[in-house]
């Protein structure tokens, strides 16, 4: 019902321009879970924006990497919203994948542990839970052990999937810990499970959540590309201003029902998401394989139509409708 209501706080936004629209191309999706900073890709969906700029968007969430690889690949999707640790090692692995836009670049995780973790030293010889290995998630606990003096070797960590499976695992002590991105990091912690670090606060730059398509679609596809990256840079400013209205979209897609736990989420991410999305290269540098460190982060992502937009005034224009 909220979100019902709140749809007509983005009339401005161009909902009511999709009357005036004709003939829409078919634009497939892909997200990867329910954190909090897949929000704007389901504002930009749920405000219309995509029909405003003549593309009829179909979200599809898939989890796993390689399944939503081998969907792009088939042509069955056209875009990504997903960690650019994806993109870069599919590219690394001779797949010609391109990140054109980047919305997060921190790393927003909370290092949630069992009762019986006191410290991290107790962590030793324990099971750490992570989302799928090569991600964003292992990355975290990696970062927290270097700080605190541990290293891989000293835990085990194991691929246990999305939120809703790694909490449980927590709870009943199949795991010693977890780390958990809001809205899951605080519905963990409304459980009673007790976070002993703030990622965030302890590593640099990472693109947690890009935009990525296939080279040759952004060759073949330019128009349509730059429509999507229209549509989404609308979306981000919508979702930093219309707060009640990302936050009925995020209960709707997340399933989440607690209120509170949904502002404090909104509020985490709202102060950080980029609303002009271009892509920082420390970013993605820090998510490039020791093994590939030689590469340059610019062979993994393309500013260019966002730079476009900027450059046409698209963007400033957007800044003025939402003052």
């Amino acid at each position: 019902m909220l979100l019902s209501r709140c749809r007509w706080i983005i009339v401005f936004f161009g909902v009511l321009v999709v009357c005036s629209s004709g003939y829409a191309q078919t634009i497939r999706i892909t997200y990867g879970g329910t954190s909090g900073y897949n929000v704007p890709i389901w504002v930009t969906q749920e405000a219309g924006l995509f029909k405003k700029y003549g593309l009829n968007g179909e979200l599809i969430m898939i989890s796993g990497a390689a399944q939503g690889m081998q969907a792009m690949l088939a042509n069955e999707t056209q875009f990504a919203n997903t960690s650019g640790s994806a993109p870069i090692n599919v590219t690394l692995q001779g797949a010609e994948a391109v990140i054109i836009a980047s919305s997060y670049d921190l790393i927003p995780y909370g290092f949630v542990v069992h009762k019986e973790i006191r410290s991290p030293a107790d962590l030793k010889g324990k099971r750490i839970a992570i989302a799928r290995f090569g991600g964003v998630t292992e990355l975290a606990v990696k970062i927290a052990l270097e700080k605190w003096g541990l290293s891989s070797k000293d835990i085990t960590m194991i691929q246990a999937g999305p939120d809703a499976q790694r909490i449980p695992a927590v709870q009943t002590g199949a795991v010693a810990a977890s780390v958990l991105a809001p809205p899951g990091l605080f519905r963990a912690t409304a459980l009673g499970l007790r976070t002993i670090a703030d990622i965030s606060e302890m590593g640099g730059k990472y693109p947690t959540s890009t935009i990525f398509v296939m080279r040759s679609y952004l060759a073949q596809n330019r128009p349509t590309v730059k429509k999507f990256l229209m549509a989404f840079t609308e979306g981000l400013h919508l979702y930093a201003q219309a707060k009640d209205f990302s936050m009925a979209v995020m209960q709707k897609y997340t399933k989440l029902q607690d209120q509170e736990i949904a502002s404090k989420t909104q509020d985490y991410y709202g102060k950080t998401t980029l609303l002009v999305p271009l892509t920082d290269p420390e970013a993605i540098k820090n998510a490039i394989p020791e093994k590939a460190a030689g590469r340059r982060p610019e062979e993994f992502y393309d500013n260019s139509v966002i730079q476009e937009l900027v450059n046409e005034g698209f963007v400033e224009n957007l800044k003025k409708k939402v003052k």
